[in-house]
């Protein structure tokens, strides 16, 4: 039989045989007979070796090594009438040579043990365990033979499980888990070998897994050994400095871009400096930054991007001039980019040159002449600049282009608003409220218009309208109301009264509130107003004092010294709130008739 077992179960039988031999024997094993006779031990061949089990042992058996009952000793005198059987399988000769694999088949993977059972006359004596042995080799076969991922997965674990320290099983397991997407789990693994720490080739798919998984500082650890052991490589500088810009590391993305920089030359060169100078602009080093963009360009004067983000480093570093003549070249490089003449238009506007912001704004126009908002900006800037002429001839453009459209309309609506012409603004404003009667932009801006006209009956209707829309718009409705309440003070008080409902817990609405009600001479109103500003802001100090003065010009001391202990209480140096404190409490102890207290 020797022959015919294959060499790698050699070392196992002869384990078997020495951890049989030494298996502890179990007490009164297996025999229901008290007196009767007790097994002793058990003679096993297996794989052409004799082994010998105590009761209650374990042998322990690969699948494909045959095995039989030589015999079995007992301890009675004489053992005559012995039989053997598997449970399970009573069937079996178990004098004759069978094997596991025949006997379980695709049960043996999940058959971790069976029982050989001693007999003498028919009454069982004894027993021992006959323990299945898998090889790795044997899990492998058998992922190879799986049809799911996930049984590739789990037969391919036990394989490691047996043997830990196998680098190539640990790779074929990583290459599974990836295969289901379990990224970090393949990295982690991975990672745990030592392999991982040494080997490039294994660093750069640590590297991989790691970025599969969205774990970007794990892989720019491995990605910099990698680099560590290959320092000329420039694509694994780059891979390494993309991980370092997409984490945030710019003084290592800086560190690095700047050694791969020095291996590049032309537009190359030019595009690692470009990135060498953002990562040092992000770390704090300006200077540098632009020195390393001068580079860029010096190199590769041709590309518009390069320019443009010169110019914004230029501009970031207070270099106006610097930062137009960058621009400048790059609109002349890009002489169809909309979006670069338009900045270029803004930055002439903003340094006061608007006969170069009207010929970029011309130049929008050209690109984009289906579009009302270039003209728009052409007609402000040539009112700027007085160009009654041009003005003329941008809103003949505008009047073609889209005639009786509410966006223009208002558009030229707020055009002639902002030119301090509110009659005629409010006239093109009524074309686009009749195509939108309820847009909050429209109803707000015919309420400044009407205010501005002083036509107070209608500002109030359409303010009412408004509210509806932008109910919570505080800017709006104090600037709104501030305005009307210097002109019309009791339909301002209505209008607070509106606005209030919408906004109940607006401490500002009731400041505004108590400042009207003083202007009319209600000091109660005021008070009430005030003092509900305070409910909603407790902790704003400065208005508990107003309120203090309040109450004290209406001769209610102990409610404004209350508030004038709470303000010392939380800010003892609160301006003048000692002084009214005190003049208040004198007041009191005069009026009781006690002396003040000496200071």
């Amino acid at each position: 039989m020797h022959s015919r077992l294959r060499p790698y179960l050699l070392a196992l039988l002869l384990f078997a045989a020495l951890f049989c031999t030494g298996a502890s024997q179990a007490e009164d094993d297996g025999n229901p007979q008290n007196g009767g006779p007790r097994l002793l031990t058990v003679e096993l061949s297996i794989g052409g070796l004799p082994v010998t089990v105590r009761a209650g042992g374990v042998a322990t058996v690969h699948p494909d090594a045959p095995f039989r009952v030589l015999g079995a000793k007992s301890d009675s005198w004489l053992d005559y009438g012995l039989s053997f059987r598997l449970a399970g399988f009573p069937e079996l000769d178990l004098n004759h040579y069978h094997t596991l694999a025949k006997i379980l088949g695709p049960r043996l993977y999940d058959t971790e043990s069976m029982t050989l059972e001693v007999l003498k006359s028919g009454q069982q004596i004894g027993a021992v365990s006959l323990l299945v042995r898998l090889l790795p080799i044997d899990w492998l076969r058998r992922a190879a033979q799986a049809k799911e991922l996930s049984q590739k997965i789990a037969f391919t674990e036990k394989a490691l499980a047996l043997n830990p320290d196998d680098a190539l099983m640990v790779e074929r397991l990583a290459d599974l888990y990836a295969e289901a997407g379990r990224f970090s789990q393949a990295a982690e693994l991975l990672a745990s070998h030592g392999q991982s720490q040494k080997d490039p080739r294994w660093l750069e798919r640590l590297a991989g897994l790691y970025q599969s998984a969205g774990q970007k500082d794990q892989a720019a650890a491995a990605l910099s050994k990698l680099v560590a052991l290959r320092s000329g490589d420039p694509a694994l500088m780059d891979r390494l400095a993309l991980l370092y810009e997409e984490l945030g590391r710019w003084e290592e993305a800086a560190a690095l871009l700047e050694r791969l920089s020095s291996q590049e030359s032309g537009p190359d060169k030019a595009d690692t400096l470009a990135r060498l100078a953002k990562a040092q602009e992000s770390s704090g080093q300006q200077e540098r930054a632009l020195a390393s963009l001068d580079k860029a360009v010096s190199l590769d004067a041709g590309r518009p991007a390069l320019w443009k983000e010169l110019a914004r480093l230029r501009g970031g570093s207070g270099d106006k001039a610097g930062a137009l003549q960058a621009m400048e070249r790059a609109a002349a490089l890009s002489p169809k980019d909309r979006a670069l003449h338009l900045e270029l238009s803004q930055a002439f506007l903003a340094a006061g040159n608007q006969a170069k912001a009207a010929s970029e704004m011309e130049k929008v126009a050209a690109l984009d002449p289906e579009n009302p908002a270039p003209l728009l900006s052409l007609a402000k800037i040539y009112e700027a600049r007085g160009d009654r002429k041009a003005l003329a001839r941008v809103y003949r453009r505008l009047d073609k282009l889209q005639p009786g459209d509410p966006d223009l309309a208002y558009n030229l609506a707020v055009l002639t608003m902002e030119d301090n012409k509110p009659s005629l603004a409010l006239k093109r404003l009524a074309t686009v409220e009749k195509a939108r009667p309820q847009d909050p932009d429209v109803l707000e801006i015919k309420l400044r218009l009407l205010l501005s006209l002083k036509r107070w009956d209608q500002a109030l209707e359409t303010a009412s309208k408004l509210l509806k829309q932008k109910p919570q718009d505080l800017d709006l409705w104090m600037s709104v109301l501030d305005q009307l309440a210097q002109a019309q003070p009791a339909k301002a008080s209505e209008l607070l009264k509106q606005v209030l409902a919408k906004n109940p817990g607006s401490m500002r609405l009731y400041k505004l509130k108590a400042a009207m009600a003083l202007e009319a001479k209600q000091p109660k109103e005021a008070i009430e107003a005030l003092s509900k500003a305070v409910e909603l802001a407790p902790k704003d100090l400065k208005l508990k004092f107003q309120l203090a003065g309040l109450l004290e010009a209406e001769d209610r001391d102990p409610e404004a010294l209350k508030l004038y202990e709470a303000i010392l209480d939380a800010e003892p140096s609160f301006p003048q709130a000692e002084e009214r404190y005190l003049s208040v409490r004198t007041r009191q102890l005069r009026q009781s008739g006690a002396a003040p207290a000496k200071q």
